[in-house]
């Protein structure tokens, strides 16, 4: 009986032990870079081989999957968006005024001005740039020329494009997304506070945006600003509040996996149901996240003038959800050591 007693209290520490090991997670920094100053922009190709990102002072840096840096510029202007295209050797960025395309080893092929935006984007295979004109137009140019615009009611604060460039979402000072096609409207979603940001799945299926404001201010407390998915007919199907500015979004083709850059400093991921999976703390404001197609990385720029290659599997657990998580596997080896002091007080009573 005392060998099968030693027995249960060994198993019940090692399963204790393990447990213990396995509430820490691994690191999720796989690699980070130093950069100029604040990182404003970040793309990363469907397969993760290349990383783009751009600093608010103009340079560009362009990295491999590993982190190492493969080449840096400057153009002059903050570079807004990148497209790091999956058939031509290219990366195309555009800043407010200027589409700039170089290719991978860093020397520039081609440059054309377009009409003043304060936002652009670009899609990947780079024929469609979308964008504001007089701050409340979105607009979207083709081969370089307008295409169509849309007035909204308010600053066109960011937009997002679909694959083929026919359908473009924007996010509004005016307090609500826009879903265009051609310049028609085909839904609209008043979400009570400005949204900041939006991204859409390449054939709009999902649409998921950001509210907040550019004047909250360093230390702030927590206000109700949120992230928000609808379908591609504009229903909400959920939103969850932050309490900071969504300063970024980023979504899956699938519509799987929803990574969330903000002012309280985080990179956030969510499920599509709206679950909060992850999340994982810089040292300043997240500016941009880009996420793989698959839903595994996240690339982050923040405010440290850092840029954060992360593996999502391994960044932690939202602390309000964690705790839970600690009881549960710690069960195991407590019950183990409850058996195992049973069965020693029931031999001291026999004896």
């Amino acid at each position: 009986m005392n060998k099968l007693i030693t027995v249960f209290l060994i198993l019940g520490l090692i399963f204790s032990i393990t447990s213990i090991a396995g509430e820490e997670n691994a690191n999720p920094v796989e690699w980070k870079y130093k950069a100029s100053s604040w990182i404003i922009s970040t793309s990363v190709s469907n397969d993760a081989s290349y990383n783009a990102a751009s600093a608010l002072d103009g340079s560009i840096y362009f990295f491999d999957k590993s982190g190492k840096l493969l080449w840096t510029g400057n153009v002059g202007h903050r570079v807004v968006s990148f497209s790091i295209s999956e058939t031509k050797p290219e990366i195309t960025a555009v800043t407010g005024e200027r589409v700039y395309i170089f290719n991978k080893s860093g020397k520039q092929l081609s440059e054309y001005k377009t009409v003043q935006g304060s936002y652009m984007v670009i899609n990947q295979a780079g024929d469609f740039i979308g964008g504001s004109s007089s701050n409340v137009y979105a607009i979207v140019y083709k081969d370089a020329r307008p295409f169509w615009d849309y007035r909204t009611g308010d600053k066109v604060n960011s937009v997002s494009l679909t694959s083929d460039g026919s359908t473009m979402a924007v996010a509004s000072s005016d307090k609500s997304i826009y879903l265009l096609k051609s310049g028609f409207l085909l839904w609209k979603y008043d979400v009570q506070a400005p949204v900041i940001s939006v991204a859409t799945t390449p054939d709009a299926s999902y649409v998921v945006c950001g509210s907040g404001s550019f004047d909250s201010k360093e230390g702030e407390g927590p206000k109700d600003f949120k992230v928000f998915l609808f379908d591609k007919n504009g229903n909400l199907l959920w939103d969850y509040k932050v309490g900071y500015t969504v300063s970024s979004v980023a979504i899956t083709p699938d519509g799987s996996y929803i990574a969330v850059g903000s002012w309280d400093k985080k990179v956030h991921i969510f499920s599509k149901s709206g679950e909060h999976l992850k999340e994982f703390k810089t040292e300043g404001n997240v500016l941009s996240v880009a996420i793989t197609p698959d839903g595994q990385k996240v690339f982050a720029g923040s405010t440290d003038a850092n840029v954060y290659f992360l593996d999502i599997a391994s960044m932690s657990a939202p602390a309000k959800e964690s705790s839970p998580k600690v009881i549960f596997f710690i069960t195991p080896g407590i019950i183990i050591l409850i058996i195992a002091l049973v069965i020693g007080i029931k031999k001291k009573k026999k004896n």
